[in-house]
């Protein structure tokens, strides 16, 4: 059922639930005098009452069960009913920080921007932190969102049915949220670059596209690996930003290490191997960096650049590509990050000879049999931001599949506010979905 309730207390005797006649045939529970009432991750038994004269989108239930569940009143609700049981949601979870202290009224104000569709997706939008999660009780003391005030509200509230987290966890958080909710937290696990390419390297519609990567297991391997490829780039392995990279190059007689210092582009040329080794080894260290095949990449404005592919899961639980924005790094510079001095830009403002190759339709299939090929991994994601380039030849390559909260305020560097606002708002209606409130697909004409 779409449709929204108000939930009001109710203080008098012989009903827990009292409900209008129309909206318990709806939702199938004309025949029934008993049900089970779940909110997040807490149920009640209730006694059902139906009353005609009761608005269709008003439910009235008791006031000693609206505190035993932590029900707050303010929200609008949906509901779904299904062999007695019934859920009043969707009842969502934003795990925004590791301490609440960091959730001040201005972040909270501006975390509002996550309710900005409110009017489709209803119910309690908790925002909590960390430290306030009572493991024993499974209550998070956090804040729900008041559509009427468009403020959060302090409060306690049982467990979500479905997190989105946006701070990293340890081993011990996963395997607490895993065991309350099951698998209905999604982007709970992050992953670094060898993961990534280990998992994809076995899938053979993305393996193609992936360049040769390696771990860094020492200079002189580096080395070979620069002489055998003609160049190669260093990476961390849970880099972000585009910090911390270099590329090293062979240009018959001398190794080329070029890297960002300062803001600014460096370039280290050794005539000797010896050199070039002892280089090496003071800057990058075993087992924290990866050795990656490089890839001559189109030019764009005297940049070299690549796409951000933001992808994301929507309310039938089905991937979704909801932008992809063109990142164009700085003249010299070896990275597109705009962190590292790149800019953003549409990639309808290509070249005649770039646009030709079609990009857009190419990048959001590659991108979405990379979420695929997460999926079957079984990675739970629900918003993915992938980083896909095109060599000169016009050969698409993977770099990069971001989990960590991908910054979706690129879009804001293209002037695409509602495309911004498209991608804070998003992931909500995933988590409607895990939360007990999905969609079904559209069928296809």
């Amino acid at each position: 059922m779409g449709t929204a309730f108000a939930i009001l207390p109710l203080t008098g005797k012989g009903a827990d639930l009292v409900m209008n006649p129309a909206c318990a045939a709806e939702a199938g529970l004309s025949s029934r005098e008993r049900a089970v009432i779940g909110f997040g991750c807490l149920s009640r038994p209730v006694r059902i009452v139906l009353d005609e004269e009761l608005p269709e989108n008003r439910m009235l239930l008791s006031s000693k069960t609206m505190k035993e569940l932590h029900l707050p009143q303010y929200p609008e609700y949906e509901l779904k009913a299904d062999r007695g049981s019934i859920l009043i949601g969707p009842c969502i979870g934003l795990l925004m920080s590791r301490s609440d202290k960091s959730l001040t009224s201005k972040r909270l104000e501006k975390l509002t921007v996550y309710a900005r569709e409110y009017a489709s997706l209803h119910g309690a939008v908790v925002v909590f932190a960390l430290d306030k999660v009572d493991t024993a009780e499974r209550l998070v003391h956090g804040y729900c969102y008041d559509p009427s005030s468009r403020r959060f509200e302090k409060g306690t509230f049982p467990y979500p049915s479905a997190i989105y987290r946006t701070v990293g966890l340890s081993r011990k958080w996963r395997n607490h949220f895993l065991s309350a909710l099951g698998d209905r937290i999604f982007n709970g696990h992050y992953f670094n670059k060898w993961d990534l390419y280990r998992w994809l390297s076995k899938d053979p519609s993305v393996a193609p596209h992936l360049p040769e990567t390696m771990r860094y297991a020492s200079a002189g391997a580096t080395l070979d690996a620069a002489q055998h490829l003609g160049k190669v780039f260093i990476k961390p392995v849970s880099g972000l930003g585009g910090r911390q990279i270099a590329r090293l190059s062979w240009q018959g007689d001398a190794f080329m290490l070029e890297y960002r210092e300062d803001c600014g582009n460096r370039l280290l040329t050794f005539e000797s191997r010896a050199d070039a080794a002892d280089a090496l080894q003071r800057r990058f260290s075993v087992g924290k960096f990866l050795i990656q095949q490089g890839v001559e990449l189109l030019d764009y404005q005297g940049g070299i650049f690549d796409f951000r592919c933001i992808m994301q899961k929507d309310q039938t639980g089905r991937w979704v590509c909801k932008s992809i924005i063109g990142r164009r790094g700085r003249k010299g510079s070896i990275v597109s990050n705009i962190t590292s001095g790149g800019h953003a830009f549409s990639i309808e403002d290509l070249t005649p000879a770039a646009a030709a190759l079609d990009l857009p339709v190419q990048i959001e299939a590659l991108a979405l049999k990379v979420c695929e090929a997460l999926d079957s991994c079984g990675i739970h994601c629900g918003i993915l931001g992938v980083d896909i380039g095109a060599d000169t030849q016009g050969r698409l390559w993977l770099f990069e599949a971001n989990n960590r909260d991908p910054d979706p305020s690129i879009a804001l560097d293209i002037h695409e506010v509602k495309v911004y606002y498209a991608l804070k708002t998003g992931p909500l209606f995933y988590a409607k979905a895990l939360a007990g409130f999905r969609e079904e697909p559209k069928k296809e004409e």
